[in-house]
């Protein structure tokens, strides 16, 4: 160990000491508190008061401006891009659509083998579940833009 972490570790036997002593005279204190007043203690700050911060009183001269609160404020600097986003999506679902289509056409179709049918039911589910997610990025861009 260095001089440094041998300091460190003396100093804080004597503050879990210090907080040892501050737990017997008030039994209610937790050990967590005890700790940061023995830390002020050591540092030698006064003691640090534990439980709830005092509020401060507002002073008169400041404003106080009640008509603002609760306001659906929405910037509109991004709209160009939500609009892009918006018809990437709706390209993306029309191209999903169509395979959808295909792959549904033929993941019941007579005279496939079994690997086929397999791997149409497998990109049936895909482009359903694909579909759910674009329709749900979709309304997500709408209501941005609105």
């Amino acid at each position: 160990m260095t001089a440094k972490q041998r300091a460190a570790r003396a100093k804080f036997k004597a503050v879990v000491a210090e907080a040892k002593k501050l737990r017997k005279k008030n039994p209610k204190l937790t050990q967590a508190q005890a700790v940061k007043q023995a830390f002020a203690i050591s540092y030698g700050k006064k003691r640090a008061k534990v439980g709830a911060a005092k509020k401060s009183k507002p002073t008169s001269d400041m404003h106080k401006d009640t008509k603002s609160h609760n306001v659906n404020i929405r910037v509109m600097s991004g709209m160009g891009s939500a609009i892009d986003e918006l018809n990437y999506l709706v390209k993306e679902k029309k191209k999903a659509e169509e395979n959808f289509l295909v792959a549904k056409a033929n993941k019941n179709k007579k005279g496939n083998t079994k690997e086929v049918k397999e791997h149409y039911i497998f990109w049936y589910n895909r482009y359903r579940d694909y579909l759910k997610h674009l329709n749900k990025r979709i309304l997500a861009a709408k209501r941005q833009i609105k």
